[in-house]
C-alpha cells in the first residue's frame, strides 16, 4: 500500500482499490473501526507498508490498560 492507499484505507468506507471487479471484498470499515477501538483505550494503530511486499498494521496499548494473565 503507497501512503495515499494508507490514508484512504483509514477513512470510513475507504479502500485503496474501489473498483468494482477488485480482488478483494469488504465495504471499507475495518481499519476505521479498529483503530477507533485502540484509541478509545489509549492506544495507537499504525501501518507500514511497501507496496508489492507487504502490509504491517501494529497495536500498541499504554501499559496501564493491559491486565496481568491469571
Amino acid at each position: 500500500m503507497t501512503p495515499e492507499d494508507i490514508a484512504k484505507s483509514l477513512q470510513p468506507f475507504g479502500q485503496a482499490d474501489s473498483r468494482l471487479a477488485r480482488k478483494y471484498e469488504g465495504v471499507g470499515l475495518g481499519l476505521p473501526l479498529a483503530r477507533g477501538f485502540v484509541e478509545m483505550h489509549g492506544g495507537v494503530l499504525s501501518i507500514d507498508s511497501i507496496p508489492g511486499e507487504g502490509t504491517r498494521v501494529t497495536v500498541s496499548f499504554p501499559a496501564e490498560r493491559l491486565e496481568r494473565a491469571a
